[in-house]
């Protein structure tokens, strides 16, 4: 199932991006369903979620209770999610059991060099040629 199939669901477990452990950091999410089932979602997933639907998502206790309500906060493109909006680093999301760390997406270089394959070299004009 996905999440548009859902009103309402407990986040159970979080997994940060490498090297991170605040609030922004958390990269995915594991929740489960008013029905018992466990699934995971990236955290654009969810903020979407939350934004698009009437959903709400609940952190959940240890003893399997309901706990605080999340809520999308922040400006595009640094959205992110939190349970306690007077202290972050006592968010019951960053209480939760931890997933497997995500690694940082690796982005592409911008570079106009980054696409030169070995064994050629750009001259002044706009063509290359194989070394000799």
């Amino acid at each position: 199932m996905s999440l548009a199939s859902y009103t309402a669901l407990s986040v159970t477990a979080v997994a940060m991006s490498q090297g991170r452990e605040d609030l922004r950091g958390i990269a995915r999410v594991e929740w489960a369903s008013p029905h018992g089932g466990l699934e995971e979602s990236s955290i654009e997933d969810l903020l979407q979620w939350l934004d698009r639907t009437a959903g709400v998502a609940y952190v959940q206790e240890p003893d399997g209770s309901r706990g605080p309500r999340i809520h999308a906060v922040g400006v595009r493109p640094h959205r992110y999610i939190r349970s306690n909006p007077d202290d972050e680093a006592a968010d019951a999301l960053l209480m939760l059991p931890r997933l497997h760390s995500v690694a940082p997406a690796r982005r592409a270089s911008r570079h106009r060099w980054a696409g030169r394959q070995g064994g050629w070299r750009w001259t002044t004009g706009t063509r290359a040629r194989p070394l000799v």
